[in-house]
């Protein structure tokens, strides 16, 4: 018997059943076909079938997608998902998949929505298709591990409905997770601000969007085995060039009162993407995305692709606030020292002290500028700027971070002739 007159036969079998809304076993699709359970199984376990049956127990089956296409259409899509996997194969209940695909398609019309030029105010139509599809992921999820009804619970008034979002966070991510912190922050603006997101914070919440997506990218192909979205040139939401907010007296020209509250919200949103300092919640401004780039020989050496999601990006990027070195390497030699006798004082006793340090005329154990030197030229800081040692050709001096200060002080305390062989070398130099 040819293939397609095996597939025929399961066509036939799965619009019956799907018809009668029947459910089916394993031994009944064998019987109708023909085909051997090992057979069966293969397809099974590599999602080919996932379009058409979802098992809702053990060895039971329903049938689904098959009346509305011809024999043709479904010999085709059979043919494809050999090489191609279905969205929510690896999902068993029928309404998890029906929520993953209805996650995705919000999704790519919250991308297409936001990158749309000719629409203004696109933040309040982005914010309530991007919440919409994280729920509906994440109820997927949920009924995935759970089954369907751990998505519901009886309402005030004792009727039955779905959890809301923010109980689909708790549920399927920790407290601290960078991912479930950027939902809850575009979820509060759907929430409570949804009509203050005029134009003008665009620039603010442009960069909390974009991190929003790469995340649902990654939290997607994590869990459905499949990419977001097929291609390797997907610019995702495109970042708005003016990060300025427009002075509060153009800003009352134009909405009146509300314009304060307007601030207000840029304002918060500003100081939480500050405080966080995190790719999953926000996109920094102080970085460059670089994709690409040619080494001396001019071959092309691929760094991350947009499918790579979050993960991919921050291998990518180098984040550095800009900061002032004096900020940073606020310690002169002496300043050093003085701080490293005081942290190594107020935390151990002589006892500890007596065989790592060298002891003073006032009959304290003390590092001097002759063990500070002898250090620094054991770690070569001196041999360029680094994270530990800035030297500032203006002023003539070398300045230590806190970094080196640290750094010190574990290399004593965890040696105890660590000091005697730097001085050692130093003194060989």
């Amino acid at each position: 018997m040819a293939t397609n007159e095996k597939q025929l036969k399961f066509f036939t079998f799965l619009q019956v059943k799907e018809n009668k809304n029947t459910s089916f076993s394993i031994d009944e699709i064998i019987t109708t076909t023909g085909w051997k359970k090992s057979t069966f199984k293969s397809y099974l376990s590599k999602g080919q079938l996932s379009e058409f049956i979802s098992e809702i127990d053990n060895n039971k089956f329903q049938a689904s997608n098959s009346l509305s296409i011809t024999f043709k259409e479904f010999e085709k899509k059979l043919s494809q998902s050999k090489h191609v996997q279905a969205l929510g194969h690896n999902f068993k209940s029928k309404l998890a998949k029906a929520l993953l695909r209805k996650s995705k398609d919000n999704m790519l019309l919250a991308i297409e929505l936001y990158n749309r030029p000719s629409l203004e105010n696109k933040i309040d139509g982005f914010v309530m298709l991007f919440c919409t599809s994280w729920e509906q992921l994440l109820k997927a999820i949920i009924i995935n591990i759970k089954g369907e009804e751990s998505i519901y619970r009886q309402s005030g008034n004792g009727k039955k409905e779905t959890i809301p979002l923010r109980t689909c966070l708790e549920l399927v991510f920790v407290n601290n997770d960078g991912t479930k912190r950027n939902i809850l922050e575009i979820t509060d603006l759907r929430d409570q601000a949804v009509h203050l997101l005029m134009p003008e914070i665009q620039g603010i919440a442009s960069r909390i969007f974009q991190s929003g997506i790469f995340n649902y990218s990654s939290k997607f192909e994590e869990v459905c085995e499949i990419p977001f979205i097929n291609t390797d040139n997907t610019g995702m939401i495109s970042l708005v060039g003016d990060f300025n907010t427009p002075p509060l007296s153009m800003m009352r020209s134009i909405y009146g009162k509300a314009a304060d509250d307007i601030i207000s919200l840029a304002e918060k949103l500003t100081a939480s993407v500050e405080s966080a300092n995190d790719l999953s919640f926000a996109i920094p401004l102080d970085v460059t995305l670089q994709f690409a780039k040619k080494d001396s020989q001019g071959t092309q050496i691929i760094l991350t692709k947009a499918e790579n999601g979050m993960s991919g990006l921050k291998e990518a990027l180098v984040i550095e606030k800009s900061v002032d070195a004096e900020k940073i390497y606020k310690f002169k030699q002496n300043q050093a020292i003085d701080e490293i006798n005081r942290r190594l004082s107020s935390k151990y006793d002589d006892s500890f002290l007596k065989n790592r340090l060298k002891k003073q005329k006032n009959g304290k154990y003390h590092l001097n500028s002759n063990c500070l030197q002898s250090l620094i030229h054991k770690l070569k800081w001196k041999q360029s700027d680094n994270k530990h040692h800035h030297y500032f050709k203006n002023a003539n001096y070398h300045g230590y971070s806190e970094v080196a200060i640290n750094v010190i002080i574990e290399k004593i305390t965890s040696s105890k002739t660590y000091l005697a062989e730097a001085k050692q070398s130093y003194s060989n130099r």
